[in-house]
């Protein structure tokens, strides 16, 4: 099974803007026993500041999400919006100006 930790440290960090003082981490387990021990031994060994909080989770689907669908349907969004802007300028003209 697959468990995720959340630790935050005492304070806030380098920068509270950004989150420095929290992290996710994962733990391989065969149940949350077994997790919260792991968790316990990996702040002893990796963690030299002070944990001031932590959480686990059980995972039980891992979804991974395609970011550039979403930013490929931003861009086809703002294309469109452009050449809707480009084509009422350009009637605009051509209503001013007429045709050569």
């Amino acid at each position: 099974m697959e468990y995720k930790a959340y630790l935050k440290q005492n304070g806030e960090g380098c920068d509270y803007t950004i989150g420095c003082a929290q992290t996710v981490i994962s733990i391989d387990a065969q149940n949350i026993l077994e997790a919260k021990q792991k968790l316990y031994q990996k702040i002893k060994e990796e963690y030299s500041c002070e944990i001031d909080f932590c959480e686990i989770y059980e995972i039980n689907q891992i979804v991974l999400c395609d970011l550039g669908e979403i930013f490929t349907e931003n861009l086809e969004l703002e294309n469109q919006r452009v050449e809707e802007h480009e084509r009422k300028e350009f009637e605009r003209l051509k209503a001013k100006f007429g045709t050569f």
